[in-house]
């Protein structure tokens, strides 16, 4: 309810929509003016298929007024984030990565709070790949005080994370039998969450990074050059 009395306010200023899916892994943006919508940012790591574009379409409000969250939730679109002009858009996308990840370990929505945003925006991050890796590590991290997941544990907690990122972690292998590089077949064989977020600790740990190969998700090691 408070989502939707939020959302009908007509606001003369800009308002930017974040809508995230962990299906699609990402999110689509909306960006309204003075009530009209003026763009649109497709962030999705999967391509859409032609029935998600229908729906996209189908749901699409060009009047921020007519606007409604739920008809978005129905295609798999969840609201995590609403900003006006002048706010810092960082809150906005470091809470649609946060409840990426949370959604993605626990196959849950993470209830996002108004203060949310504003606690995010307190990190001071050079650039968005930092704060994937704080919050990559924070999922991970199975230690009693990063329990449990939610904002403000994760901002309260940051010099202990940081703490806990720098320090030498013990081999997911160990446990799993991780291959050194990456394997596609090792991968497809993870059968639970917690395994295969452990293949791709061990693979982050050894240098590779997720990239996409045209249609196909893959990792590739990091070289120097790229560094």
């Amino acid at each position: 309810m408070e989502v939707l009395l939020l959302l009908t306010q007509h606001d003369q200023t800009m308002k930017q929509l974040i809508l995230s899916s962990k299906k699609l892994q990402g999110s689509l943006t909306l960006v309204y003016e003075n009530g009209v919508l003026k763009s649109f940012v497709n962030e999705f790591k999967k391509p859409l298929n032609a029935i998600q574009e229908a729906g996209i379409k189908r749901v699409l409000q060009f009047n921020f007024d007519q606007f409604n969250a739920l008809d978005y939730a129905a295609i798999g679109l969840d609201l995590v984030s609403t900003e006006s002009t002048g706010e810092s858009s960082n809150g906005g996308q470091r809470v649609a990565l946060f409840c990426q990840e949370y959604k993605q370990k626990y196959g849950n929505n993470y209830l996002v709070s108004k203060k949310d945003g504003a606690l995010l925006k307190q990190l001071s991050l050079p650039n968005k790949d930092d704060f994937e890796k704080i919050v990559v590590a924070y999922f991970d991290c199975a230690e009693w005080w990063a329990s449990p997941k939610n904002i403000g544990g994760l901002i309260s907690r940051i010099n202990e994370l940081r703490q806990w990122m720098s320090a030498p972690q013990k081999d997911a292998s160990a446990k799993w039998h991780f291959p050194d590089g990456y394997s596609k077949t090792r991968e497809q064989e993870c059968k639970t969450n917690e395994e295969i977020q452990a293949y791709w600790k061990h693979l982050r740990a050894q240098g590779y990074q997720k990239t996409r190969v045209g249609i196909v998700e893959t990792w590739k090691k990091l070289s120097i050059e790229s560094e």
